[in-house]
């Protein structure tokens, strides 16, 4: 933060949407900001109850923009998805911990931080408010904050998965345009894949429909043959969806490693 710059706080959510009509290129912090350098005007969520809060409800768990990770990973395993809290566990340090917020996680531009895959995969929903509006979008559908609009809430399906692992790669403690995450999710029913959800991100975002389609309905164990076949089709999506796109070669390698031994979990 240079000499110069001012940084607002904002109690309220009026507040906030008072001072992004009043003040030009206003940078918002605490929920969409993280690793980015603090602009010379800028707003904070960080005192605003409504954007601190945690509810459980029956089939989700709602979090405020600010909610810090060290506040979530405070409910304690059983409380949170698995393949959320490990990801949760595997971001930096205590200290990170009790800064870092959900929103700046979701909202930090360049590459995606560690919580979009694990969100990503158990279909998320995203709470963005104006002054007059409230947008819900799915995790699946967003890439960026809607113009004049604050994150405000993420809600979380709790549903339990048969399968679950969550891996990151990379530096432990910085994004890079090496670092990604995975996450893997499989519910079953009589020996019959009926759900499946993959989530790869970072530099890029993979997630296919089509491939999870072609793989919910399949009788388990999967064979050796039908595991190969899945890992040639996903590199075949991969490389289509990507082939405009500069992208480290080591990603795809991690990706398709990752998800080979993913689909060895159902043998």
């Amino acid at each position: 933060m240079s000499k110069n710059s001012t940084v607002l706080i904002a109690k309220s959510l009026q507040d906030i949407f008072y001072h992004l009509k009043s003040v030009s290129d206003l940078q918002v912090l605490g929920a969409g900001s993280a690793g980015e350098p603090i602009a010379e005007k800028s707003v904070t969520l960080r005192h605003i109850p409504e954007l601190s809060g945690i509810e459980k409800k029956e089939r989700y768990l709602e979090f405020g923009s600010a909610v810090t990770v060290a506040q979530m990973l405070s409910l304690g395993k059983t409380n949170i998805p698995p393949v959320l809290y490990e990801a949760l566990e595997s971001i930096g340090n205590h200290a990170i911990r009790n800064h870092a917020t959900l929103g700046g996680n979701i909202c930090a531009r360049g590459p995606r931080h560690t919580l979009w895959s694990p969100l990503m995969a158990l279909d998320a929903r995203l709470e963005f408010r104006n002054s007059g509006e409230t947008k819900i979008i799915p995790f699946t559908q967003f890439s960026e904050v809607p113009p004049d609009f604050i994150l405000t809430k993420i809600r979380v399906p709790t549903d339990e998965w048969e399968v679950s692992i969550f891996r990151r790669v990379g530096p432990t403690r910085a994004i890079t345009p090496f670092s990604s995450a995975f996450s893997f999710l499989v519910d079953t029913q009589k020996d019959i894949v009926a759900n499946i959800r993959i989530a790869f991100t970072g530099p890029v975002v993979f997630h296919s429909r089509y491939l999870e389609n072609k793989i919910i309905g399949s009788r388990l164990p999967l064979s050796d043959k039908f595991i190969e076949s899945l890992v040639e089709e996903a590199e075949q999506i991969y490389d289509a969806e990507f082939a405009d796109v500069e992208v480290k070669p080591v990603l795809k390698m991690q990706f398709l490693a990752l998800l080979r031994y993913s689909f060895e979990q159902l043998k």
